[in-house]
C-alpha cells in the first residue's frame, strides 16, 4: 500500500489480503472503495482469465473481499449503479451459468442485500426484467437461492413488499409453467424444488421469548395468515390446473417428470398446511394451561387465522377431486412402465414411480382428514366455515374428497396393489399407512361422546359460544363420519382386505415351506394392517355390524386371527435373541458389573461348558475350532505385550516383544487349544498374587540397600534377594509358557 503505482494485481498477490480486509485495515478498505478498484474485482468474476491466477484465485479472492460484509465497500457499490448494472449483466448471458462464476454472483449480492437492503431492493426493481432474467438461470442452485434470500427480506422493514413485487413479476406461474412435459426432467425438478423451497421459507420461523416458558410464541403476522401471497398464489384455482393438467398429459414426453414433481409440490403444501394446523393446535393448549395455572397466557390464533386454515386448500381439493379420474388411471394403466424387466427374481413388471407417487398423494390427503377429525380445533375450524363466503370449508373439503375417493374405488385399487407387487415395501408402508388412517379416522370419531368439544373452551372475546361450537361441529361431524364410513366399507366389500389377508397368509405359508423358501416381502405391513383391522372390529363392531357383519364373522377371518395372527404375535412379544443373556458370566468376567468384587473367588470356579457339547450326536465345525484357537491366540498375544517388555526385556524392546509374540503366535497355530476361560482367569488372578510378592521381594531389597548404606562395611552387598526375584519371575514365564501344550 506505501508503495506508489501499486495495483489491485499487486494486492492479490498477498497472503494476507483477506485478514486484513476482514481486520478493516482503514487505508486497505478505502483503496479497494475506489471505483475504479471494485471495477476490477468485478471484473475478475465476469471475466475470468484462462490460465492462473485470473481463473481461479482472482476471482475467488473477489468473492472473498465482498464476503467481508464491509459496510464501507457495500455502500461505495451502491454509489456506483453504473457499476453493478454491468455485474448483472451476467444474467444476460445463455444459461446454464458456471457453477463457480453463479456461486460468487451471489454471494456478493447477498452481501449487499444483508448490508444495504432499501436500495438494493430499490436497485433491482428499477430494473424492469430482473426477475425474468434470474428465472432464466433457476436451474442453477445458486440463482435459486438468491430468489429465496429475496423472499426472506420480505420480514425485514426495508425488505416489505418484495413478495408482492416478486409476485407481480410472474414468479410462480414462470415456475410452474417450467413443469410442462415438454421440457426436460431436469427443468422439472430444479422448478419444483425451488417451488417447494419458497413454500419453506414462506412460513416465518418461531420467535424465542426467553420470559415465557414452553414453545417458542410464533410471529405477530403468522397468527393471522397461512403462508404469504406466493403461497396463494400457487394454491389458486388457475395454476393448479395448468400444473396438474401438466400433470396428467400421456402424449407428452416427460409427462412422467411432470407427475412425479408435481405431486411434490402438492404434498408440500399438504404438510405445510397440516403443519399449520398443529402449530395453532399448541397455541390453544399452551393458552389453556397457562391460563388455569394463573401465568400469562399466550395470544389465541384470531378469528382471521381461523377462517384462513379452514378455507386455505378449497380450490386444491376441488381441482383434486375434478382430476381424480385422469390421476386414478395411472394406478392401472401407468405410462413409464412398458412391461417385465429383469430381477434377481426373475421376469417382474415394476411398480413405477407414477403408481407410487399417486398412493403417496391420496395417502397426504387421508392422513390430512385424520389431523382434522382428531384435532382440538375441530369444532373452532368449522365453526370458522360459518364465516366466509359460501360456508364451504376443510371438512366439506375432506368429504367431497371422501366420496370421490369411493366413486374412484381408490382404496380397493391402491390394496390390489399392495398384494399384487410382494417385494415394494415402499408401497406396502404407503398403503399401510392409507388403510390405517381411514380405519382409525373412523374409530375416533365413532368413540367421541354427545358433546365433541374438546375440553372447556377458554373465556375470549374473539372465540364463538361453546353452544354455537356444539351444535355446528356435532352436524358436521356426523356428516364427515358418514363419508369416512363409506370409505370402511369399500376396503372390505371391494377391497376384500379380509379375504386377501387369508389368502395371503396361506401364500406365504407355502413359500417358506419350499425349499429354500422365504416370507412374503409384505408379511410385515401385513401384520400391522390385521391389527388394525382387530381393532376396528372390537371398537366399531355395533357400528358397522349392518354393512360388514359377513366379514366380521367370517370363520376364514376368525381362524386366521386365532392362530396364524395370534402366532405371529406370539412370536413377536418374545425377546430378540431368544432367551435374555445370563449376567452371572459377565460377573465372573469382572467385566465392570455389580458382582465384580467377587471375581476372587468365583474366577477359580470352572466354567461349565456348553450343553451342546454334552451331546453325543454333536459333531464339532472345523472352522469353530479355528475361531477358538484364533480367540485363544490373541489371549497370549495381549499377555506377552503387557508383560515382556516391563518385566524382563526393559524399555527398549519393542523389536524383540515383536519376534518373541509372533513365535508364541507360530507355535499354536493349526493347532486345537482346549483353552479354558475359567482356568484362564483363575491364572490371571495366580499371577497378580505372584506379581505381589515380587514386589514385597523388591521392596525387601531396597530397604536391606538403605540399611547397607547407612552402616558402612566391607563386606559384600547381598543379592540373595534380587536373584531370588529374578529366579521367581523366570519360573513364573516357564510355567505359563507350558500353558498351551497343557
Amino acid at each position: 500500500m506505501d508503495k506508489e503505482g501499486s495495483t489491485i494485481e499487486d494486492l492479490m498477490g498477498e497472503d494476507e489480503l483477506i485478514q486484513e480486509v476482514k481486520g478493516q485495515n482503514p487505508k486497505l478498505v478505502e483503496y479497494i472503495s475506489r471505483p475504479q478498484n471494485l471495477k476490477i474485482l468485478f471484473n475478475y468474476i465476469l471475466n475470468p482469465g484462462q490460465e492462473e491466477p485470473k481463473a481461479f484465485k482472482y476471482p475467488f479472492l473477489a468473492a472473498e473481499i465482498f464476503g467481508c460484509e464491509i459496510f464501507t465497500i457495500c455502500e461505495a457499490v451502491l454509489k456506483n449503479l453504473d457499476m453493478l448494472k454491468e455485474f448483472w449483466a451476467l444474467l444476460d448471458r445463455p444459461a446454464p451459468l458456471p457453477p463457480l462464476q453463479a456461486n460468487y454472483f451471489v454471494k456478493v449480492n447477498i452481501v449487499l442485500l444483508s448490508k444495504k437492503t432499501a436500495d438494493m431492493i430499490q436497485f433491482l426493481r428499477s430494473q424492469d426484467d430482473a426477475v425474468t432474467r434470474l428465472l432464466k438461470h433457476v436451474g442453477t442452485s445458486a440463482i435459486s437461492d438468491l430468489i429465496l434470500k429475496l423472499i426472506s427480506l420480505d420480514e425485514l422493514p426495508e425488505g416489505q413488499g418484495v413478495i408482492h413485487w416478486l409476485s407481480s413479476q410472474g414468479l410462480i406461474a414462470h415456475l410452474i409453467s417450467q413443469l410442462d412435459p415438454k421440457n426436460t426432467p431436469e427443468m422439472h425438478s430444479n422448478a419444483s424444488q425451488t417451488l417447494m423451497d419458497i413454500i419453506t421459507v414462506s412460513f416465518p420461523p418461531q420467535q424465542m421469548d426467553p420470559t415465557m416458558t414452553g414453545p417458542p410464541e410464533p410471529s405477530p403476522t403468522h397468527l393471522n395468515s397461512v403462508g404469504n401471497q406466493l403461497v396463494d398464489e400457487m394454491k389458486s384455482e388457475a395454476l393448479l390446473r395448468k400444473m396438474i393438467g401438466y400433470m396428467v398429459d400421456r402424449d407428452s414426453p416427460y409427462s412422467t417428470s411432470s407427475l412425479a414433481n408435481g405431486i411434490n409440490i402438492v404434498m408440500e403444501l399438504f404438510r405445510r398446511y397440516c403443519s399449520e394446523i398443529e402449530q395453532a393446535e399448541l397455541q390453544y393448549h399452551e393458552y389453556q394451561v397457562q391460563l388455569q395455572s394463573n401465568h400469562p397466557a399466550r395470544q389465541l390464533p384470531t378469528q382471521e387465522k381461523l377462517a384462513a386454515l379452514a378455507v386455505d386448500l378449497n380450490d386444491l381439493f376441488k381441482v383434486i377431486g375434478e382430476t381424480l379420474p385422469s390421476l386414478t388411471s395411472f394406478l392401472t394403466q401407468p405410462k413409464g412402465v412398458t412391461g417385465p424387466v429383469d430381477t434377481t427374481l426373475g421376469k417382474q413388471t415394476p411398480l413405477g414411480s407414477e403408481r407410487l407417487k399417486i398412493c403417496e398423494l391420496f395417502a397426504e390427503v387421508l392422513h390430512l382428514q385424520y389431523l382434522f377429525t382428531s384435532s382440538p380445533l375441530f369444532d373452532l375450524l368449522v365453526l370458522a366455515t360459518n364465516e366466509v363466503p359460501g360456508n364451504y370449508g376443510i371438512a366439506d373439503g375432506l368429504m367431497f374428497l371422501s366420496d370421490r375417493f369411493v366413486e374412484e374405488k381408490i382404496m380397493p385399487k391402491c390394496i390390489d396393489l399392495f398384494f399384487e407387487f410382494k417385494w415394494n415395501n415402499f408401497l406396502h408402508s404407503v398403503v399401510y399407512d392409507m388403510v390405517a388412517k381411514v380405519l382409525n379416522t373412523f374409530t375416533y370419531t365413532s368413540t367421541l361422546p354427545a358433546n365433541p368439544v374438546n375440553g372447556p373452551i377458554p373465556s375470549n372475546e374473539d372465540l364463538p359460544a361453546l353452544s354455537d361450537v356444539s351444535t355446528v361441529s356435532q352436524t358436521k361431524l356426523k356428516a364427515l363420519r358418514k363419508s369416512v364410513k363409506t370409505l370402511v366399507v369399500t376396503i372390505f366389500k371391494e377391497g376384500r382386505l379380509t379375504a386377501q389377508i387369508v389368502n395371503a397368509q396361506r401364500q406365504n405359508d407355502y413359500e417358506v415351506e419350499q425349499p429354500k423358501g422365504v416370507r412374503l416381502g409384505y408379511m410385515g405391513h401385513l401384520t400391522y394392517i390385521s391389527d388394525e383391522v382387530c381393532k376396528l372390529f372390537e371398537k366399531c363392531a355395533a357400528e358397522l355390524d349392518d354393512e360388514l357383519h359377513a366379514y366380521i364373522t367370517s370363520e376364514e377371518w376368525q381362524d386366521y386371527v386365532s392362530h396364524a395372527l395370534q402366532e405371529t404375535r406370539d412370536r413377536d412379544r418374545q425377546t430378540l435373541g431368544g432367551a435374555r443373556p445370563d449376567v452371572s458370566y459377565t460377573q465372573q468376567s469382572g467385566g465392570g458389573v455389580p458382582g465384580g468384587d467377587e471375581l476372587a473367588s468365583s474366577s477359580s470356579k470352572p466354567i461349565e461348558r456348553s450343553s451342546r457339547n454334552a451331546d453325543d450326536d454333536y459333531v464339532p465345525n472345523p472352522n469353530e475350532n479355528e475361531a477358538y484357537n484364533d480367540q485363544f491366540a490373541r489371549y497370549l498375544t495381549q499377555q506377552l505385550v503387557k508383560d515382556i517388555p516391563d518385566r524382563f526385556l526393559g524399555a527398549d524392546s519393542s523389536d524383540e516383544e515383536d519376534s518373541v509374540a509372533d513365535e508364541w503366535i507360530q507355535s499354536i497355530q493349526g493347532k486345537e487349544v482346549d483353552f479354558d476361560m475359567g482356568e484362564a482367569l483363575a491364572s490371571e488372578q495366580r499371577k497378580d498374587d505372584d506379581e505381589t510378592v515380587s514386589d514385597d521381594i523388591a521392596s525387601e531389597l531396597a530397604s536391606s540397600r538403605l540399611e547397607d548404606q547407612e552402616k558402612p562395611s566391607d563386606e559384600p552387598k547381598p543379592a540373595l534377594s534380587a536373584s531370588s526375584s529374578a529366579v521367581t519371575e523366570q519360573e513364573d514365564w516357564a510355567d505359563f509358557s507350558k500353558a498351551p501344550s497343557e
